[in-house]
């Protein structure tokens, strides 16, 4: 079971900074892409329960003839649930006095600024962190397979692996997965393999490397993805080790144009909106006598959730 986490600051201890608020609300840090595996459903609790039609009720084709005088058959769909629970994410930072003293006029005022799009870069980076431990996971998806052989060296073929496992999804749940997500790893090697760069260019034609635009329209996909956000695997004061987020895998999935609690979806993350909640706005807490700081606050409350299994397929050790 999750811990709870529960609301901490209140009114009188901070207030929202909306000039920091609309930096911080416009800025995406470059390579996450967290949103576009899991899309962001708004939800008005911080827990609750996610309705599950049975597919298997809905696809059955029913005899729905009816007898002159007679009633028309009744249909049942069976219903099951799970729940979320949104846990509060919350990163703080300060500005000191001697740093306001002692900047120029010109960078002082861009002080709460840098402040506050690092938070969010933080925030983003463990999102995307948390995103990648799940769906790269094959306890986490429908299917998974490992490659016969590595996209980079003799025989292998990365098209008919990803075909096999666009095949497995479409024919386990009627949904055609629309997106798929490389890791770097995995995309370097599918892009310079000559069986793609030949299907796209033509044979020996010299076309260079393929976009993620071009092997979208060749999969027959509404868009590729390339998760190519980086994190430092070491702890403080200890020489920084910098490793891919997104393992040398594969992940084809289905999810919605838009996000909605009534379509069915991979993954959705839950987050809470409304009631004064916090939601990567900029909250500011007044000064601080004893430390002399200025703290700026950026928070939310999510929780990220597989939601359904079946509309994700893992194509395992590619590079």
């Amino acid at each position: 079971m999750r811990d709870k986490i529960h609301f901490g600051a209140v009114g009188r201890d901070l207030y929202l900074d909306l000039p920091l608020t609309n930096v911080v609300m416009d800025y995406r840090p470059e390579g996450m892409i967290a949103d576009m595996i899991a899309p962001i459903v708004d939800v008005p609790k911080q827990s609750g329960a996610i309705i599950e039609w049975s597919q298997a009720d809905l696809l059955r084709v029913e005899d729905d003839t009816r007898a002159p005088g007679t009633a028309a058959k009744r249909i049942t769909v069976g219903v099951s649930s799970q729940t979320y629970f949104a846990n509060n994410y919350a990163l703080q930072a300060g500005v000191t006095l001697e740093d306001r003293f002692n900047a120029d006029p010109a960078y002082a005022s861009k002080m709460f600024e840098g402040r506050a799009t690092r938070l969010k870069d933080k925030l983003m980076l463990n999102w995307e962190n948390r995103i990648g431990t799940q769906v790269f996971s094959a306890s986490n998806v429908g299917s998974s397979a490992a490659v016969t052989s590595i996209w980079t060296g003799a025989g292998a073929d990365p098209l008919a692996d990803l075909n096999v496992a666009i095949d497995n999804v479409y024919y386990a749940t009627g949904y055609r997965p629309n997106r798929a997500l490389f890791g770097p790893k995995a995309w370097s090697a599918f892009r310079r393999h000559s069986t793609v760069r030949n299907l796209i260019f033509g044979t020996n034609n010299g076309g260079g490397y393929p976009s993620a635009q071009r092997v979208a329209d060749l999969l027959e996909l509404d868009s590729v993805l390339v998760g190519a956000a980086l994190k430092n695997n070491t702890e403080e004061n200890i020489a920084k080790s910098l490793v891919p987020i997104w393992g040398p895998s594969v992940l084809l999935y289905y999810a919605p144009a838009a996000p909605s609690i009534d379509r069915p979806s991979f993954m959705y993350s839950y987050r809470v909106s409304g009631g004064g909640v916090p939601n990567m706005q900029v909250e500011r807490h007044p000064y601080d006598t004893k430390t002399k700081t200025d703290d700026i606050e950026v928070g939310y409350y999510q929780d990220e959730l597989v939601t359904s299994k079946p509309l994700g397929f893992l194509v395992q050790s590619c590079a």
